[in-house]
């Protein structure tokens, strides 16, 4: 490593060698010994020395603490004066050049090696320390969001370079201006502000707001400062223009609004459709005169209301994706009943649907199946005017399964009918529908009247209870 260079200016020629050789004893360069403050001034400029020892006294117009002044100020040059007087007026002047230390003519070698090992070591701390403000400093004007610091008293302390240009200042002129003024472009704080909030609560806030001064909308995150008794002194506060997300956002919400109306549309216009074919169907079965014709028109007019209704559901329903399963279900039994004259007060209808929201592609074909197997039930399960009860419970199970269970206490099914083969065009649509469109399994249970047991993967309920276009299956189907 290159040695220590000290420049001495000393105007006693002797004194000024002594001190020289002494130096390099200890070990450090001193190539030059120069008697007056111009002459120090030059060889600072020129050669940058480590150190400076400055005699106080020196011969012509400018004196040491002059010289001293100048080689700071420029050069950032430490300084240790030489002095044989140390009076307060002097040592006063002294001061202001901020001295690294003083040596008292005369001097002993040991006091020469100490003030200046000290002032050495102070001035490469003070380096260090420059060196750290300096590399703080860049990164804080580096950071792309406004950043400030502000006292208690709302006062900028200090503002990054973002901060200045947003506002079209230089950091200097906002210095001791308070926040609210320069942002807000009021005399006193929002009762909102998130400035006084983290005075009053030390705690870290956040808060969003259209500027009207600005025409802006910020975010504001503030974080409290405190001093070694915990008091909190002011807050550090990070602002981001937000103004293009906002904007963003709004687009989107406006869009979103854009498609869930027509979306509503939608649904509103194939039940209108829906409701065209049903009257269709109604006309055209008044004119016929043979009974089975007249029944199939009437079953496929509830199969339409089935799915009509589905549509309405999700018209009316806040949530476009998925309809709550339980008025749906009651709405749709209610209809069969009025559909086919029974007496309510004979054959009850009893539902059971709890916590089961489907989306409409889960929705239509299990209100199929219900529309099916009820119709069946109040057809076919109470001859002669039987009372009994229909049942109809829909729930999820277990590993996020669905089970669909529709049943009678009536008559029960033929023994000899097996509903997985049978020419009836409404058990045919059941099977179809579970096996092929929901990949699901049912069952038949004749123990107690006919129950109908149906459950529906959890694969292809989550699929479909999410509103896709196609099940997996039916892709699979597809490939």
């Amino acid at each position: 490593m290159a040695k220590i260079q000290i420049l001495v200016v000393e105007d006693e020629s002797i004194v000024a060698r002594d001190i020289q050789k002494t130096l390099q004893n200890l070990g450090y360069d001193v190539p030059c010994v120069v008697s007056s403050g111009k002459a120090a001034i030059q060889e600072a400029e020129e050669n940058k020395p480590d150190l400076v020892l400055m005699d106080i006294v020196l011969k012509g117009k400018m004196d040491g603490i002059e010289a001293a002044e100048q080689i700071r100020s420029r050069f950032n040059i430490p300084i240790v004066y030489l002095t044989a007087y140390t009076d307060d007026k002097m040592l006063a002047r002294a001061k202001i050049t901020e001295p690294f230390g003083y040596i008292v003519k005369p001097f002993e070698d040991r006091e020469l090696k100490t003030v200046v090992e000290m002032a050495l070591y102070k001035a490469r701390t003070e380096w260090k320390i420059r060196q750290a403000a300096e590399q703080w400093q860049t990164t804080f004007n580096s950071i792309s969001d406004l950043v400030s610091i502000h006292d208690k008293d709302f006062k900028l302390v200090k503002v990054n370079k973002a901060f200045a240009d947003f506002f079209k200042m230089k950091p200097e002129e906002l210095i001791g201006k308070t926040c609210y003024e320069i942002v807000h472009g009021t005399k006193e704080p929002y009762p909102s502000c998130p400035h006084k909030q983290v005075v009053e609560t030390k705690k870290p806030t956040t808060a969003e707001f259209f500027e009207s001064h600005l025409g802006v909308y910020l975010e504001i995150s503030a974080s409290p400062i405190f001093n070694d008794k915990g008091e909190v002194t002011g807050s550090a506060h990070i602002t981001k223009n937000i103004t293009d997300r906002k904007k963003a956002e709004e687009r989107i919400k406006t869009s979103l609004k854009e498609k869930e109306m027509l979306l509503r549309e939608l649904h509103h216009r194939v039940k209108n459709n829906m409701q065209v074919i049903s009257s269709l169907l109604r006309l055209q079965s008044g004119v016929l005169e043979d009974k089975k014709a007249v029944a199939i028109f009437k079953e496929c007019q509830d199969r339409v209301r089935s799915m009509s209704l589905v549509h309405e559901k999700f018209y009316r329903s806040k949530d476009l994706l998925n309809i709550d399963f339980t008025e749906y279900i009651k709405e749709l039994a209610d209809g069969l009943v009025r559909s086919y004259g029974i007496d309510a007060s004979k054959i009850a209808i009893k539902t059971n649907v709890k916590g089961v929201s489907l989306g409409i592609n889960l929705a239509i074909p299990c209100g199929l199946l219900v529309n099916e197997l009820v119709s069946n039930s109040l057809k076919h399960a109470f001859p002669k005017g039987r009372s009994g009860e229909v049942k109809v419970s829909l729930r999820p199970i277990e590993k996020g399964r669905i089970e669909l269970i529709i049943g009678d206490n009536g008559i029960g099914l033929p023994k000899d009918l097996d509903f997985r083969k049978t020419k009836s065009l409404g058990l045919q649509l059941v099977n179809t529908l579970v096996k092929d469109q929901l990949g699901g399994e049912i069952e038949l249970d004749r123990s107690g009247g006919t129950e109908f047991k149906v459950t529906l993967p959890p694969p292809i309920t989550s699929y479909l209870a999410k509103g896709y276009a196609d099940s997996p299956k039916e892709k699979g189907l597809k490939q």
